[in-house]
C-alpha cells in the first residue's frame, strides 16, 4: 500500500482521511480536494449567466449564431430567404419522419408474420409428434395381443 503522507505536517494519512477535505492533524486543506474546489469555481464561472438571458455565457455564442433568430434550429441549415420554410428539428426534411414511421410499420407486419409462421410450425411439428407417438403406442397394444 502505497504511503499516503500530509504535504504540511508529515502524518500518515489513510484513505479514509483523505477523503476529508483537510489533514485530520494539523488542518491544513489537502491538495487535491484545494484543486477540486477551483475547478469547481471555474465551471461556475463559465457556466454563469451574465447577461440575465437565460442561457450560460459558454453557449451564448451558439445563440448568436442560430439560423433567423430560431435557437431550437442550432445546427439547422435555413438558406436566407426561407421564410416559413418547414424546417424540422436536427435539419431532416419534412417528409422524412413520415418515410420512417411506413418503414416502422412495414417492419412490424413483417415481424408479426414470422412470429404467426413460427407458431404454426411449432403446432404442427406437435401435432406431428403426438400423432407419431399415438402410433407407437397403437402398434405397441395390438402387437401384444
Amino acid at each position: 500500500m502505497s504511503d499516503l503522507r500530509c504535504p504540511t505536517c508529515g502524518a500518515t494519512l489513510t484513505p479514509m482521511d483523505m477523503a476529508k477535505p483537510a489533514c485530520t492533524y494539523c488542518g491544513t486543506a489537502l491538495p487535491h480536494h484545494a484543486r477540486a474546489a477551483q475547478q469547481v469555481a471555474v465551471v461556475n464561472q463559465i457556466m454563469a449567466d451574465r447577461g440575465a438571458s437565460g442561457m450560460p455565457r459558454a453557449f451564448e455564442g451558439l445563440l448568436a449564431n442560430a439560423p433567423h433568430g430560431q435557437p431550437h434550429l442550432i445546427g439547422v441549415h435555413v438558406p436566407p430567404g426561407a421564410q416559413g420554410a418547414q424546417v424540422t428539428p436536427f435539419g431532416a426534411p419534412p417528409g422524412v419522419p413520415a418515410v420512417y414511421a411506413q418503414l416502422h410499420q412495414q417492419g412490424m407486419q413483417a415481424a408479426n408474420t414470422a412470429r404467426t409462421i413460427a407458431i404454426a410450425v411449432s403446432v404442427g411439428v406437435f401435432v406431428i409428434v403426438l400423432l407419431l407417438v399415438g402410433l407407437g403406442v397403437a402398434m405397441a397394444l395390438f402387437s401384444a395381443q
